[in-house]
């Protein structure tokens, strides 16, 4: 996948329409506002209390073959609380799927969608802001989830932060 433009057109159409009905492909992945999916492969883990997720770039494809082979949409549900990218006319917003176990995390400008990334193992995305030159989103399952805005691939991931006062949660078993 190449690098992305904050300021580029969505411009495949199947994409556009979609998205302006908050409609995501249902592949867990990376889809563009030209059309272009990353397919992206998603593993977790029970470690104590919480999980481990794993998330790899798979193949990259475009929305007409997913749909050539039965790929439909679904619809997401954005959290009101949108983020600006400083410097640019794009924003970040978050939310969640259908199913309990699904979040998403967009980057939109003027013209639509520029990225936008579905998972299943995350959980709900309930919070975004820009950090320096990444898009984070904190998950229900206490996930902070780092995606670099010109490589949203590049993911991180932090488990134990306390992303509101910017400490290190408790250990639950030091707690009484």
């Amino acid at each position: 996948m190449r690098h992305i433009d904050l300021d580029a057109p969505c411009s495949h159409p199947l994409i556009r329409e979609q998205w302006k009905q908050f409609r995501m492909p249902d592949v867990c992945g990376i889809v563009t506002g030209d059309g272009t999916v990353l397919v992206m492969d998603e593993r977790y883990q029970h470690a104590g209390d919480g999980i481990r997720c794993h998330v790899r770039p798979l193949c990259e494809t475009s929305i007409e073959s997913l749909c050539e082979f039965g790929m439909e949409f679904i619809e997401v549900d954005p959290c009101i609380r949108q983020s600006a990218i400083p410097g640019t006319g794009a924003r970040a917003l978050c939310g969640e799927g259908g199913m309990g176990n699904e979040g998403f995390v967009a980057v939109v400008n003027e013209h639509g969608l520029v990225w936008a990334i579905f998972l299943t193992v995350s959980n709900p995305f309930y919070e975004v802001n820009i950090v320096g030159d990444c898009v984070e989103a904190m998950s229900t399952h206490g996930v902070l989830w780092r995606f670099p805005i010109a490589r949203p691939w590049e993911i991180d991931l932090t488990y134990t932060i306390d992303w509101r006062s910017g400490c290190q949660s408790p250990d639950p078993s030091e707690q009484t």
